[in-house]
């Protein structure tokens, strides 16, 4: 009779034992699969994150390209009107330099030979002229 109540019990703690496994087990694949969708969640989030991340620097980028390209044109544009400056100076500088002689020579015979060198009617007109007043 003891043998028939160590297998009826027995058969049954080994059942419960089974089942108490089998709970187990289930609880265990459950929280693993949890888990596994937290992981995949948080891995998405970070992905998305350095998507997002990426996707501002090279909007930031291409403004800083489209200033930088803007500086680039206005440089060029003022250093084509600083060079057509100078050469409208050169131009006029040059221009002058020529009439500098003859105007010495007009107040010159215009004084009778006794004009200082510079200093007549007309050469003051052209120191005038060359500082930018008008005749």
């Amino acid at each position: 009779m003891l043998q028939v109540k160590l297998i009826k019990y027995g058969v049954a703690a080994l059942a419960a034992a089974a089942l108490l496994g089998g709970v187990w087990y289930g609880g265990f694949q459950t929280a693993f699969k949890r888990q596994q969708a937290v992981i995949e969640q948080i891995k998405a989030e970070a992905a998305e994150g350095r998507l997002k991340a990426e996707q501002a620097y090279a909007a930031e980028l291409e403004k800083a390209l489209a200033e930088q390209k803007k500086w680039q044109d206005f440089a060029q544009s003022e250093s084509a009107k600083l060079a057509q400056a100078n050469r409208e100076l050169d131009r006029r500088a040059a221009a002058i330099e020529k009439e500098i002689h003859h105007v010495i020579e007009k107040d010159k015979s215009a004084n009778g030979g006794r004009c200082v060198d510079g200093l007549g009617a007309d050469s003051l007109r052209l120191y005038r002229q060359a500082l930018g007043y008008a005749d």
